[in-house]
């Protein structure tokens, strides 16, 4: 402004305009929702904090018991925070709990609020447990497992809630569980399971904050006496399900069973164990009057209303899911690899239990915060007493030297129970509950927040499931292969391959070991992850060098495969080069002429007309028919290599040219005098061997002749499990498992799928279990034993290509469980028919009739 008037640069009238930004004007945040921003972050993370633990008590409660009642907005955001934290972060419940009795010591109305407003959340989740349109999300972990959790907190809540209310709450679940469980005599019923072991593991809770209330320990102890006289526990053994197909390195213990002498022996003795696992926050509790009640009974389902959804199999969340099998303990952290002491809470102990139960809730019911997972479930020690855990990053040398020292100090690292039960979530059958990059992701977070105390764990970790291989299940392998692998490119694939040395050198040869197949899978696994092979191959030691070796069948075999097409011309091996077709090399007698056909597919599909192609094709048939063994194979293949090369850059490159081309291949394909069978196969195995040093392009390029109907899913199965002279690539090669997997997965997404390509599948394995089992003269009703250090090769290779096989049909089965479970009768028909071998015959009867339970 000059002289007050605005100066003539910036006249709007004359065409300008002030530029300047007009800042919004600052909204005042009001006080409540400012005090809500600073107060729940706190109460979120209440607890880890020790030192100052007792001072954010104290401000936090005096907070809430001051401003609760004045704003509506205050209390819904209380409400929920409580709640969140009781769900998804449950260890530091008793935190949550000490706040609210401390708030409610100072005012009553607010304490009794949050302890409705629990309860309220308890009952929505009962009545959702009955509702088939509940929507679940991906970090949903099931109305059970959030009735279990709610339970848990109220629970804790003892010394502030009416002694006879609590009670009548175990009571009348535990009630429903024994109903559920006599619905059906024999029959096992998940539901039933989950409750009765849920409800038991929160029993301990209810003495948490009560430790010497002898009136509460005797109603309990009377509780547990009825439950235990009346709850027939179900011992089911599920074959299928089994993560070891033999050798298991351990005795695993089912849930149902270990629960109940859990939670007794943890009671026992004047609960000494209990107040060795709990904390004492005794001095910073508050009287409590001990009267405050819910306002409404419990209204739970019947048992007759849950019937139908008590097999848990109806997408209702992950953990609760988890109850649809029998649930067992998973190891992994074994005492005998480390020296006489476990480095994990035993799971027959209450405490192992429970810490497995809360990780599994972190890390289930969190997945939408995978950083805060990986922070939580390595700190879960600080929310226990002091003592039960070594000090973090302890390495396994110096455990061994400090208990060797004093036996009696405890060897428990918080780093592999962790790591533990996260693997146990991976490698858990017959389901995961996320997408496996979920997990992989969150221990590579791990890792990667404290590498120096985690990589050792993974290490122990690898080296425990590669010693397990023989035995471990079809599915777990290629799980393991997946996250190892995943580690490994995170971490500039470092491995110590030394340590493997030994048996790839005795069993360099072989072709189903499964040590052996899993090193060649590895690397080329990590190959395919990195665009810098050397950064693969600096790490490896001179003895695995040769597995870079991509091939999928050895350079011998592809010049077999072209030689196959020609008589008296002879292929020339130096010209069959990576990535590059073999029929436009300048060796080739007609190379120019296939390579009219590359061009004509590079065209615009509307400047195609498919009698050029025919044209082409008539004179290399004149010109050059001689040489050539089947003329019909010739042109399948060349017609599907030349168009796999031109689609060779990418995946979406090779769709199109797939897609564009579908019409002229039909058209071509109609005037070839060829049966449907061979023709499919030649495809699939024309891309295979183009993709020869990289299959996994291959299979999924065969995938999208697949999805173009160019090829059927029987087609591609029969191709990977052909036989070559004794050897099958679909019981060994990681890429060929995947894409049998795939394509059976993509048939069970189909609502027009039909089962015959399931049955060929198992008809198939059937058969070739059955020719191993007779080369390798094993009598009719033993068993086929892996022979220890036999000098035998050819009998070690058969007894492996016999497991694995053997162990293909068992992953399938489970799998698929639904899809086989509606041809029972044909599957034992042909088993009959097929098999005659009455070991095998047994143990495949045996997985046909645990196929309903799946």
């Amino acid at each position: 402004m000059v002289g007050g008037k605005r100066s003539r640069n910036f006249d709007e009238d004359d065409g300008y305009r002030d530029f300047r930004p007009r800042m919004p004007k600052r909204q005042r945040i009001p006080p409540v929702v400012q005090l809500c921003k600073e107060m729940m972050p706190d109460i979120r993370t209440l607890g880890e904090s020790i030192k100052a633990f007792e001072e954010d008590i104290k401000f936090l409660s005096e907070a809430i018991a001051n401003e609760f009642g004045n704003e509506e907005y205050f209390q819904e955001a209380l409400f929920k925070t409580i709640n969140a934290v009781v769900v998804e972060q449950p260890h530091k419940q008793p935190a949550i709990a000490l706040l609210t009795m401390v708030v409610n010591a100072a005012n009553p109305v607010a304490g009794k609020s949050i302890l409705n407003y629990i309860f309220d959340k308890m009952q929505g989740w009962c009545t959702d447990s009955i509702n088939s349109d509940l929507e679940v999300t991906s970090s949903e972990t099931g109305p059970w497992n959030k009735i279990k959790l709610l339970l848990r907190f109220l629970s804790l809540l003892s010394p502030m809630v009416e002694e006879d209310e609590l009670i009548l709450l175990y009571q009348r679940l535990f009630d429903l569980s024994v109903n559920l469980n006599n619905l059906h005599s024999e029959k096992r019923n998940p539901l039933s399971e989950a409750i009765y072991c849920n409800t038991l593991l929160n029993i301990p809770y209810l003495f948490y904050f009560s430790r010497g209330n002898e009136s509460l320990r005797g109603k309990v102890a009377e509780l547990i006496s009825n439950v235990e006289s009346s709850y027939v526990v179900k011992h089911t053994n599920l074959s299928l399900i089994k993560e070891y197909n033999t050798n298991s390195p351990y005795e695993s213990v089912q849930w149902v069973s270990a629960v109940l002498p859990n939670v007794k022996r943890v009671l026992a003795n004047d609960m000494q164990q209990l107040f060795e696992l709990f904390p004492d926050y005794s001095g910073m509790m508050k009287p409590q009057p001990g009267n405050q009640g819910f306002n409404d009974p419990l209204n739970l389902p019947s048992a007759e209303q849950l019937e139908s959804f008590s097999g848990l199999d109806r997408g209702i969340g992950s953990i609760d899911g988890m109850w649809k099998v029998p649930r067992y303990s998973y190891r992994v952290y074994l005492p005998n690899q480390v020296g006489e002491f476990e480095t994990v809470v035993p799971f027959t102990t209450y405490g192992g239990m429970l810490f497995e139960d809360i990780i599994i809730d972190i890390v289930e019911s969190m997945e939408f915060n995978r950083k805060e997972v990986a922070k939580q479930v390595v700190t879960l020690d600080l929310f226990f007493k002091p003592g039960i855990f070594t000090e973090p990053g302890q390495s396994i040398a110096q455990l061994i030297a400090l208990h060797e020292e004093n036996p009696i100090i405890t060897t428990y690292k918080i780093e592999d129970l962790a790591i533990e039960k996260i693997l146990s979530m991976i490698f858990k059958l017959p389901t995961v509950s996320h997408p496996f990059a979920y997990f992989y992701t969150l221990l590579v977070e791990i890792c990667q927040n404290s590498p120096k105390a985690i990589a050792p764990v993974f290490g122990r970790a690898f080296r425990y499931f590669f010693n397990s291989l023989d035995g471990l299940d079809l599915e777990l392998k290629l799980r393991y292969l997946d996250w190892f692998s995943i580690q490994m490119s995170n971490f500039n694939f470092s491995w110590k391959w030394n340590e493997w040395e030994e048996e790839s050198i005795k069993y360099h040869d072989t072709f189903y070991s499964p040590k052996v197949t899993f090193m060649r899978n590895l690397i080329r696994k990590e190959l395919r992850l990195t665009s810098s092979r050397a950064d693969v191959e600096e790490s490896l030691t001179d003895e695995f060098k040769s597995y870079t070796d991509s091939s999928f069948v050895p350079r011998s075999d592809l010049v077999n495969y072209y030689q196959s097409f020609f008589k008296d011309f002879q292929v020339d091996p130096n010209f069959l080069k990576d990535n590059t077709m073999y029929f436009t090399q300048a060796c080739f007698p007609f190379n120019e002429l296939v390579q009219d056909v590359i061009n004509y597919f590079h065209k615009q599909p509307l400047d195609r007309n498919v009698s050029e192609l025919l044209t082409i094709f008539e004179e290399i048939q004149k010109t050059y028919g001689g040489i050539i063994v089947d003329f019909n194979k010739f042109v399948v293949t060349i017609l599907l290599q030349a168009l796999t090369f031109s689609g060779n850059r990418s995946l979406s490159h090779a769709n199109k040219y797939i897609g564009d081309s579908q019409n002229d291949l039909a058209e071509i394909f109609t005037k070839l005098e060829i049966d449907q069978d061979s023709k499919e196969r030649w495809i699939v195995e024309a891309i295979i061997r183009y993709w020869n040093n990289n299959s996994q392009n291959g299979y999924l390029i065969v995938d999208t002749c697949k999805n173009f109907e160019l090829v059927s899913a029987k087609s591609i199965l029969n191709f990977s499990f052909l036989e070559d002279r004794g050897r099958n690539w679909g019981l060994v090669d990681a890429t060929s498992i995947e894409s049998t997997f795939r394509t059976l997965t993509e048939l069970s997404l189909r609502r027009d799928a039909s089962v015959e390509t399931f049955v060929f599948l198992f008809e198939r394995l059937s058969e070739i279990a059955s020719q191993t089992v007779k080369e390798l003269g094993t009598a009719p009703d033993a068993a086929v034993i892996v022979p220890e250090d036999s000098g035998d090769i050819t009998k070690l290779e058969l007894s492996w290509k016999y497991e694995s096989c053997l162990g293909f049909i068992k992953s399938i089965l489970r799998k698929y469980a639904d899809e086989y479970a509606t041809s029972i009768d044909q599957l034992n028909a042909l088993l009959k028919e097929k098999v005659s071998h009455e070991k095998t015959k047994e143990i495949v009867a045996n997985w046909l009739s645990e196929l309903q339970q799946l």
